[in-house]
């Protein structure tokens, strides 16, 4: 299965949300790489930018369940590109807390925290 359909059951699954909106403009697939519209557009010092990061932090941490592993991935990939292109200075904390097993984001969900800090891992 592409990406691109990934990234559309995703924003599919987010719907009934708070962050469906945000997840119908923002994700998207080109070719093979993800994209995370407002954070290749906004700095984090914006508005904008601090709105595209709670987003996206609520999206993965309060709506991740839903997800197949596959799923759960490719919207791993959307978070970790999204930290690295709006807060790249906060990868390795939040790759340390993901990784880690007795941390809240790993005791509140397993599957999400071990796919984000697969995908933070990669380029460390």
């Amino acid at each position: 299965m592409s990406k691109a359909h990934i990234v559309l059951e995703i924003v599919l699954l987010l719907q009934g949300t708070p962050v469906y909106d945000f997840a119908q403009r923002n994700l998207a697939v080109d070719g093979d790489k993800v994209i995370v519209r407002c954070a290749q557009s906004y700095a984090l010092d914006s508005t904008e930018g601090q709105a595209c990061k709670i987003a996206m932090a609520t999206a993965f941490r309060l709506y991740s369940y839903r997800f197949t592993a596959a799923q759960l991935g490719v919207f791993a990939d959307l978070y970790a590109t999204a930290l690295e292109q709006l807060e790249p200075s906060a990868v390795p904390r939040v790759r340390a807390s993901m990784c880690d097993p007795a941390s809240h984001e790993a005791q509140q969900d397993a599957a999400a925290a071990l796919a984000a800090c697969e995908r933070l891992s990669m380029d460390y």
